[in-house]
């Protein structure tokens, strides 16, 4: 269907049906293609979760081929005077623009006001993987409140990575059962000045290797000639993407070439495996380590952000 007959088709609101999942993988399809593909969200499945769960916790724009725009909503296990409702919903590229984002908005906070009135407290959240500008200027004309953002950066190894300028000084080792609490020393050490708190070494070690897309062959430490753990990098695998899932480098050595050193070793290891591209998340207020990225030949994709809105 091209654009010029979509606003001529014909169109009727009502619930999801379980005959709508073609559909619904179409619509995911269209909009990936449009905003840029990702594997972290999951229309299809969390729309027709929401149906089953209930028919009026769906709601969607359907033409006789086509659905224009779907949404759905999630409740969250509550607290005693607080409960949290995801707010999800798509809508179809060539449908933009014409108020069903607005539309389709103000009946999930309907829906969601609905299920939860007899909590106090209702927080609405919307996480959205592919932010664009349109959805944006959406959720802050409702009253939401952007809560965080992260770029999703990618770099190509079409071409030869940086060169590895880490200093000889230092060692690298991979991720193993010895080496494991000294990548988790050094991640405590590298963030001790921006995090509250920290899990549990146990607990740290175990999100990692119970992660089937993990790649400890691929995960990095550096060690200074004191023996002390002092940068590190832990990888993962999306698809066929080669996917950085952490770095840091401990405050004292930062813009000393530590995490550039390491990272290109990375970036150059993962080439010689053969990913053709390795992706990462950065938090948009983050300028230097964006920086240090684009200096590394990464490029952002597209942009993920967390919405919320209380309403009492």
């Amino acid at each position: 269907m091209d654009s010029e007959n979509a606003g001529k088709a014909w169109m009727t609101w009502r619930g999801l049906q379980a005959e709508d999942e073609p559909k619904l993988r179409e619509l995911d399809r269209a909009c990936k293609q449009a905003d840029g593909d990702e594997w972290v969200s999951n229309l299809v499945g969390d729309a027709l979760a929401a149906m089953q769960e209930h028919v009026d916790n769906t709601f969607c724009a359907a033409g006789e081929e086509i659905l224009m725009a779907v949404g759905w909503i999630q409740l969250l296990p509550s607290s005693e005077n607080e409960q949290q409702v995801i707010l999800g919903g798509r809508v179809h590229p060539l449908y933009r623009r014409r108020g069903l984002g607005t539309l389709l908005l103000e009946w999930l906070e309907n829906r969601a006001n609905l299920v939860s009135g007899y909590h106090r407290i209702r927080r609405l959240i919307i996480r959205n993987e592919a932010l664009t500008a349109d959805a944006h200027s959406i959720y802050v004309q409702s009253g939401f409140t952007p809560i965080f953002a992260e770029n999703m950066m990618v770099c190509s190894l079409e071409h030869s990575p940086p060169a590895d300028r880490l200093p000889e000084t230092y060692r690298l080792v991979n991720w193993t059962a010895e080496t494991a609490p000294l990548f988790y020393r050094a991640y405590c050490d590298a963030f001790y000045d921006r995090a509250a708190s920290f899990d549990p070494l146990e607990k740290w070690i175990a999100e990692y290797e119970g992660d089937t897309d993990f790649l400890p062959h691929s995960s990095w430490l550096a060690i200074s000639e004191d023996n002390r753990p002092v940068a590190f990098v832990t990888a993962g695998q999306m698809g066929k993407m080669a996917w950085i899932s952490q770095t840091g480098v401990v405050p004292q050595l930062r813009g000393q070439g530590v995490a550039f050193g390491l990272l290109a070793h990375a970036l150059r290891h993962f080439q010689q495996v053969g990913y053709p591209e390795v992706g990462l998340h950065v938090n948009v207020n983050n300028p230097a380590a964006i920086r240090r990225f684009y200096e590394l030949g990464f490029r952002r994709r597209l942009t993920r952000a967390r919405y919320e809105k209380t309403a009492l």
